[in-house]
């Protein structure tokens, strides 16, 4: 094999590797992007937000046990803002009822209310 086409041979093998190190790279940060935003998600603060009940309804696509359960609760919040939760329905909520619900700050931004 002459000189030249050896060393094109080696180049082209290189590159060839190269690509596939590049590929691995790549996937290798999207799995540790991945891990971050899942991490940052699950960092939570939590704070006690007073509210009125605006409606009560029945729960709607959740499983059975939880449509016998629970009821679909639309509390407004005190800064003005909606907040629609789970109650139990043996905490027999009414409409114009004084509530405390819990507001959770995730880490990414997200915001989930949960029943008090």
């Amino acid at each position: 094999m002459r000189d030249e086409t050896r060393r094109r041979l080696n180049r082209q093998l290189f590159v060839e590797r190269l690509k596939w190190i590049a590929a691995g790279v790549g996937v290798l940060g999207c799995v540790a992007a991945g891990l971050w935003v899942t991490g940052l998600d699950a960092n939570v603060e939590t704070r006690h937000v007073a509210g009125v009940v605006e409606a009560v309804g029945p729960l709607v696509g959740a499983k059975s046990i939880a449509i016998e359960e629970g009821l679909a609760v639309d509390v407004k919040l005190a800064d003005g803002r909606m907040a629609h939760v789970m109650a139990l329905k043996k905490t027999d909520p009414k409409v114009g009822d004084r509530v405390e619900v819990a507001e959770h700050i995730h880490g990414t931004g997200r915001v989930t209310f949960t029943w008090k």
